[in-house]
């Protein structure tokens, strides 16, 4: 599957989650899922869950990981979807930069 349709496909569920009040909760005026996006950019699948927070870049193999969790029929962002070395890897991109 090429990363842009990963990405597509990965927004399809963000959007559902946004447009769900159960799921996208509002604590303290704030939503959980604002704006959410998914594209493709470069190497990575980019993330985005409130427009006016950071962006998180997925390898492929992490947002294949992620988009299966969330077709299975899971709700939540990539780090639950990825567990622990998943986060590892990720924070190891974001200090290498």
């Amino acid at each position: 599957m090429k990363l842009q349709e990963i990405a597509s496909r990965i927004h399809a569920h963000l959007k559902r989650f946004e447009g769900d009040p159960k799921i996208n909760r509002i604590q303290d005026r704030r939503a959980t899922y604002f704006n959410a996006h998914s594209i493709a950019s470069g190497r990575y699948v980019s993330v985005r869950y409130v427009e006016y927070m950071g962006t998180a870049h997925l390898s492929k193999a992490d947002a294949e990981t992620y988009l299966a969790w969330l077709d299975a029929g899971n709700v939540g962002m990539h780090h639950k979807a990825l567990g622990i070395g998943g986060l590892a890897r990720l924070k190891a991109k974001v200090i290498a930069k």
